[in-house]
């Protein structure tokens, strides 16, 4: 009788093995990442007779485009429901509404929010490309979607973005990626 080379013994062994180096190589590329954080700072102004404030999404995608962690959704809710949320076309098309990240509308200002490294569920996410999302949508105004790749890894960087030529109420962005402190 001719043995095969995989008997269940080498095929258990053989899994177990394939398994431990995945966890483990995924445990190394996770610690890569704690520790950093990125700041995403964004302006929007207006103004004005029968001015409405946007609707604001800030959120993080993959290098696939695929969302990895919703920061902050601004709108306003009326007894009819969230109205005009599916303005946040990239968003609302991509994402589920979150209580603990949505908030009313906000005036006109400048607005930091962090990202930690990890994604929806807490889960610390590994080194590599992603790309920062804000997008605006505003009643009897403008749409507007600034949507940047950066690569995250562990050297710390500032980049500013100013948006004031483009057609819309947001003027800048500025991300800075660094060490928790």
């Amino acid at each position: 009788m001719k043995r095969s080379w995989i008997s269940r013994r080498n095929f258990v062994y053989r899994t177990v093995g394939f398994l431990l180096t995945l966890l483990a190589g995924r445990g190394l590329a996770q610690a890569r990442l704690a520790g950093m954080k990125l700041d995403i700072t964004f302006e929007f102004v207006g103004g004005g007779f029968r001015y409405r404030r946007p609707y604001v999404a800030v959120w993080i995608e993959n290098a696939q485009g695929l969302p990895v962690r919703t920061l902050a959704v601004w709108f306003e809710q009326s007894r009819k429901g969230p109205r005009w949320l599916n303005e946040l076309r990239r968003w609302y098309h991509n994402n589920e509404l979150n209580e603990t990240v949505s908030g009313p509308t906000r005036m006109p200002g400048r607005y930091t929010l962090s990202w930690d490294g990890k994604d929806d569920k807490g889960n610390p996410m590994p080194q590599g490309d992603y790309y920062v999302c804000v997008e605006l949508a505003r009643e009897h105004g403008p749409y507007q979607l600034f949507r940047e790749k950066v690569t995250l890894a562990q050297s710390p960087f500032q980049r500013a973005y100013n948006l004031s030529g483009e057609k819309g109420d947001l003027k800048e962005v500025s991300l800075s990626y660094d060490r928790q402190g």
